[in-house]
This record gives structure tokens, sequence and C-alpha cells, in this order.
């Protein structure tokens, strides 16, 4: 199932008023990830699904980790996705089968703004060509999906990647059981619609260098 897409973005609180201003709905301040130098804001896109919106944390002196790097984003761009497992053995010998490696699973956990731990474990999958374009994985357990608690009121259109061989990456999305659309284009990307109050707003990115593998998220 797909969990949530994730939005880079340089900085919490201009994006925060722009947004809010250009579609009307207040996003919901998700809170800060131990170790990354990163915090998020949120918002449901329906059917169980969300969109974090997610940049240096700004309560730290200086960006560190993974925020460091997300603190020369320009605009907002697609930065990838996860995908929710309620199986995560079953989700590992997936992986296998399809020709790559499994790095985890590894717990995480995060506190929101009202003092409640949310947990997670996160798989990802190792071993392939297509960067942040395959996602990782990941289980909430007993923790309360965050599209129940998020800002309402966005509706997903279409999420879709774009690459200009799409059939390699269509194979590995059907084997994982990944209902991600892969269309033909160039460069790699991607491209998302969603419905606002204010009406239909569009999200398109090009694929950049891999930020949601273990390599490429260093601790602050």
């Amino acid at each position: 199932m797909l969990d949530h897409i994730i939005i880079l973005i340089g900085s919490l609180e201009p994006f925060r008023k722009e947004f809010e201003a250009d579609t009307g709905v207040t996003l919901t301040v998700g809170g800060a990830h131990p170790g990354l130098g990163t915090a998020n804001l949120l918002a449901s896109i329906g059917d169980g699904v969300y969109m974090e919106f997610m940049a240096p944390d700004p309560s730290l002196d200086e960006p560190r980790g993974l925020g460091a790097r997300l603190g020369a984003e320009g605009e907002p761009r697609i930065g990838g996705f996860a995908a929710r497992t309620l199986d995560m053995p079953a989700t590992v010998t997936a992986v296998d089968a399809a020709g790559m490696s499994a790095a985890g699973p590894t717990a995480g956990s995060r506190t929101t703004p009202d003092g409640s731990l949310l947990a997670w474990t996160t798989l990802f999958a190792a071993g392939h060509a297509y960067g942040d374009h395959l996602p990782f994985f990941i289980d909430w357990g007993a923790t309360p999906h965050p599209s129940t608690t998020a800002a309402q009121g966005l509706e997903l259109l279409s999420f879709q990647a774009v690459h200009p061989e799409p059939g390699g990456l269509a194979e590995i999305y059907r084997r994982l059981g990944i209902p991600v659309t892969v269309v033909a284009g160039a460069p790699p990307g991607w491209h998302m619609r969603i419905l606002t109050p204010d009406g239909e707003r569009t999200f398109a990115s090009e694929l950049a260098a891999p930020l949601f593998a273990p390599d490429a998220m260093s601790p602050d």
C-alpha cells in the first residue's frame, strides 16, 4: 500500500504560510526526527495516505545530518515515497526475490508536539539502480497512522514515477506490490496532482541524488 509521499522543502515556516494561503488547508506540525536533523509538516491526502513536508529542524542552532542537505532546497520537490507493509518478514522475502537486498528492518520514533510517541519500523531495498524511485517500506505497528491525525481537506488525484525506460521500474513495482504508475519520460522524476479546497495543484520534480537510503541518510 502507498503510505506517504515526501516533499522536500528548505524551511518549514515560510513554506507552511505559503501552502496554507494557497490551498486553504492548515498543515499539522509533525515533529523532529532525532538523529537526522529534520522536522516535518503533515497533511492527509485520503485513503490512508499522507504528504510529509520535510525540512531542516528549525529548533537546531545549525543544520545537521540530512537536514543540512535539505537546507539547500529551493522550490518544493518530491523526494520519494514510502510503501506501507503489515508483514515485514514477507516484505524482506519479496525484496530478496526481486533480486535486491533488504537493509533492515530498523526501528524509528519521534515525539509529537503534544508529547505522544510515534514508533515505526522501516526497511530499505538496496542493490538497484533506481535511487529514490524505489520506496522504503514502513510498518507503524500499534501507532495510529499519521493519515488519521494529520490535516484533512486534500485529495490525491494521481501520483506517477517518470522514467525513460519505464519497463524495469514498473516490473519491480509489480513484484513488490507497489501501487504507483510508471510512465515514460525524461529526465527521471515524479508527477503528482492533488485536489485542494482552492482547486487542483501539481508537483513535478526531477529525480535527484538518493536521500532515502541507508548510505545516504547520515545522522547528525
